[in-house]
């Protein structure tokens, strides 16, 4: 059962007698949550299962009630009911819960906290106090959801999704704004704060590559040494996140009474004609035939 929702780990038992757990999970937008309870128990990914893996998200967890204490990356940190806490499944971890534990937990995308698989990063073994900032929000929004997750229909489901996701950042910048003294973790951290700055800003038709230099106090040609590390430009990557905000809006009910010149210009793209240009040529089909196929009862 364990496997079959985190993935290939050693589970041991600490207690001896009847051993007893729940799982729920379920899919809300670019997020996945689930919910754990169990009595005492430990889990240990190993470097091996780490390998057989098919899918190794960040996990953000808020325990609910109960100890956790996770080791990874030569750290070990404990997280305490109201507490959350993170680890990275893509490399060797351990678990320990000695007393009955009530936790759930968000599994996420690297990619949505702008980290790589494999990148030395601050979200091992990390904790937050869940009782300050955006963790307060986020603990709140898990406690919620640990208590209603079946009953949510898909676009409440959705809804929830996209929150989860945003807290999610918004707690995670903090770690991953300690960069230390390693020159690679500077400048990942330093492109999270770029990135986070541009997709807070992407309605804005003045949002430009020069204008996030500007901003970050750094030169225009050091920007674009930050998005070459990750095979793109600055340009290019404000085009597709503005893109790909338009491609969700084209699918959402909510945003059904929008014309498609309308959902452009809402992320940023002024010029209807150019938009679908582009469009077509990122997704394969026009916005106006993405939406009849993403909403095909839609007139």
């Amino acid at each position: 059962m364990v496997a079959d929702a985190c993935g290939p780990l050693h589970v041991y038992r600490t207690d001896p007698g009847d051993f007893h757990g729940a799982i729920a999970s379920g899919t809300f937008g670019t997020v996945q949550l689930a919910t754990v309870q169990a009595g005492p128990h430990s889990v240990e990914r190993t470097e091996r299962l780490a390998g057989q893996a098919a899918f190794t998200p960040l996990y953000l967890t808020c325990v609910l009630d109960g100890e956790v204490q996770v080791s990874q990356g030569g750290r070990t940190a404990v997280a305490r009911t109201g507490n959350l806490f993170s680890h990275d499944s893509s490399r060797p971890f351990r678990m320990s819960m000695r007393r009955p534990i009530h936790m759930v937990s968000v599994k996420f995308d690297h990619r949505l906290v702008d980290l790589r698989v494999g990148l030395e990063h601050p979200l091992r073994a990390a904790t937050w106090s869940g009782a300050r900032g955006a963790s307060v929000l986020l603990a709140g929004l898990l406690r919620s959801a640990a208590l209603h997750m079946t009953e949510l229909d898909m676009t409440v489901a959705d809804q929830l999704g996209t929150s989860v996701a945003s807290l999610v950042t918004a707690v995670c910048a903090e770690k991953l704004g300690r960069a230390g003294d390693d020159p690679a973790a500077a400048r990942q951290a330093l492109l999270h704060r770029v990135k986070t700055f541009a997709r807070a800003r992407l309605g804005s038709a003045e949002l430009s590559p020069s204008v996030l230099a500007r901003s970050h106090n750094i030169s225009l040609r050091y920007l674009q040494l930050l998005f070459q590390d990750e095979n793109t430009s600055p340009a290019l990557w404000i085009r597709n996140e503005r893109l790909g905000r338009c491609r969700d809006d084209l699918a959402d009910p909510r945003t059904a009474h929008l014309t498609v010149a309308n959902v452009a210009e809402r992320w940023g793209l002024d010029s209807a004609s150019h938009f679908s240009k582009l469009f077509r040529e990122r997704y394969g089909l026009t916005p106006r035939e993405w939406r009849r196929q993403a909403s095909p009862t839609r007139d």
